[in-house]
């Protein structure tokens, strides 16, 4: 009984994870970096801290905002995908998120950079524009509209202070 809730546990994280994935980008175009350069392999035991992230920081122009409070790290993260910015898209994600992709992407025989390039890759809603935050200690939820202009649940999660989107928690 107790694997079958965890499977289906983990199966609800990764369709929340790829809910978010296809729901945030609408720019398709290329921003100057190094988009060719390799790709640094990740354990997923690994944990990313602001100096990792910051070495992995692109060329172009990283989104800037605040992780205050949930409205604001969603705002971020969105800006982060518009812009393509990899080391932004590690800022505003929690570390079970990173970790999730860093799993998922090693059966893929992908780089967490490569799954945060592909998730900057796929269509976002036309705004940044959220609804129905609620906090509840160190989780949150908010609604946002996705690139079909439909209202989605996304869950966040307090870490360090900031808040970070992250899976949804089971029961």
């Amino acid at each position: 009984m107790k694997l079958t809730t965890n499977r289906a546990a983990f199966m609800l994280s990764a369709l929340a994870i790829l809910a978010w994935t296809t729901a945030c980008q609408t720019k398709t175009e290329v921003t100057s970096g190094n988009a060719n350069a390799p790709a640094s392999k990740a354990s997923p035991k690994a944990t990313t801290s602001q100096a990792e992230v910051a070495k992995t920081a692109p060329s172009a122009p990283a989104a800037s905002g605040s992780l205050a409070t949930p409205t604001e790290a969603y705002k971020f993260g969105y800006e982060a995908r518009q812009r393509k910015d990899i080391a932004g898209l590690k800022l505003v994600m929690a570390k079970d998120a990173l970790e999730f992709l860093t799993m998922i992407g090693q059966e893929e025989k992908k780089t967490l950079d490569d799954q945060l390039k592909t998730l900057a890759d796929r269509p976002q809603g036309p705004t940044s524009e959220t609804r129905n935050e609620k906090i509840n200690g160190n989780r949150a939820s908010l609604e946002y509209l996705d690139e079909n202009g439909k209202w989605v649940t996304m869950e966040l999660s307090k870490e360090g202070g900031e808040w970070k989107i992250d899976l949804p928690k089971g029961p």
